[in-house]
């Protein structure tokens, strides 16, 4: 590979400065192409075959120089890409035409039969047109394509592809020789995203209502319950007084027997009562549904231990 190329850049060079008057814009082309060509050949001689095939394909839209599409051939042979190898082989002889040599255009004769048996031919039938048809991520064409295109043979992927609209594309397998064709369908329209969710409700600070009434009754309880029970001992410290008096009279002592009984049952009527309403405003505050805190304002309410109130 390395003579062949040195022989095209002495070629393309000796273009360049014959009729200099006549072609200096070709000669100003292929000096341009010169570096591309050479990175090619470097890449190539160290087997970096793709980005060799990037710097010949540069190089040739640059000078647009026959020459090159040879290069150009068999770097794509060394990748195994056939119907790339057989295109541009196929390109140099025409272009080339009498130009090229009887030995070298023997060798190309020889290749382009022996190519012609890796390929397939692949008929692409796209549903809307001026889709962009590619073959293994590489543009071939431009829907509706007006004959069958050449595929390597084994495995392709085969896409067509609309701006704004999702590509369609399948995946074929075909052999040296095969004739095929395939649909792609691209869809009218594109698809719809389904909606974004909704943003989440604002957080709302929430409290219990608690109900100060039944608390409230509680607590007044719990003080008749307090009071009762002070005024029992007083009666039942009294009578004892009594008891223990010279000359108090039996009247006196039952009097204060009795306000101590009397007073002692209603401490207990009045704990009993206590524990009741206690139960309840318990069972009434953890029922009770939460509701938004108020942020603004102020409410004063009265509860079991006095005046109380938010702000």
């Amino acid at each position: 590979m390395r003579a062949r190329a040195l022989l095209m850049l002495a070629a393309l060079a000796v273009a360049g400065n014959a009729s200099a008057q006549v072609r200096q814009p070709q000669k100003q082309k292929i000096e341009e192409a010169l570096p591309h060509f050479q990175k090619g050949v470097d890449l190539y001689d160290e087997n970096d075959f793709t980005n060799a095939l990037i710097e010949f394909r540069r190089a040739y839209e640059i000078a647009q120089d026959y020459h090159v599409l040879y290069n150009v051939a068999q770097t794509c042979y060394q990748m195994q890409n056939y119907a790339c190898a057989l295109d541009a082989f196929t390109r140099y002889l025409n272009d080339g035409g009498s130009a090229v040599a009887r030995e070298r255009r023997t060798y190309v004769d020889k290749e382009i039969s022996k190519l012609k048996t890796r390929v397939a031919q692949v008929r692409v039938v796209v549903n809307v047109p001026g889709a962009d048809v590619s073959v293994d991520d590489e543009k071939v064409g431009t829907s509706p394509l007006s004959h069958p295109i050449t595929v390597s043979q084994g495995k392709r992927k085969i896409t067509a592809s609309v701006d704004g609209r999702p590509a369609a594309t399948k995946t074929i397998e075909v052999a040296g020789g095969d004739s095929t064709s395939i649909n792609l369908d691209i869809e009218s329209e594109q698809v719809q995203q389904p909606p974004p969710p909704p943003p989440p409700p604002p957080h709302v600070e929430t409290r219990r209502r608690v109900p100060w009434a039944a608390w409230g009754a509680a607590g007044g309880l719990f003080v008749a319950w307090g009071v009762t029970g002070v005024i029992a001992l007083v009666f039942s410290s009294d009578a004892q007084t009594k008891l223990d008096t010279y000359g108090v009279t039996a009247n006196q002592i039952k009097s204060a027997q009795d306000g101590a009984r009397a007073f002692a049952l209603a401490s207990d009527i009045s704990l009993g009562c206590t524990v009741i309403a206690v139960g309840v405003a318990t069972v009434m505050t953890l029922l009770a549904k939460p509701e938004p805190v108020e942020k603004a304002g102020a409410r004063i309410f009265v509860g079991p231990m006095g005046i109380a109130g938010t702000f």
